[in-house]
């Protein structure tokens, strides 16, 4: 199986693509594994897998399991308290 090519971020110590194109190709990939677990144990339903992609402070791009909208209400509920 191929890999998409990454790098060891500085902002995290995460996974870090260099473009938008390899963190998505990295995303389909991650996804297409993840089920193919879970199809395997015959469990669909409750599966934790990467559902987008981000960019970070230092341009690199990273994968996470966090929804865009619980993203934008953790970052609103912080700059609130702030």
């Amino acid at each position: 199986m191929k890999t998409v090519e990454f790098h060891i971020c500085e902002c995290s110590g995460k996974r870090a693509f260099a473009d938008e194109r390899a963190a998505e190709k990295a995303l389909g990939r991650a996804q297409a594994k993840r089920d193919r677990s879970a199809e395997r144990r015959g469990q669909r339903r409750a599966i934790d897998r990467e559902n987008r992609a981000y960019q970070c402070d230092f341009g690199m791009w990273h994968l996470t399991k966090q929804s865009r909208r619980s993203y934008e209400e953790n970052a609103a509920y912080h700059a609130a308290c702030v």
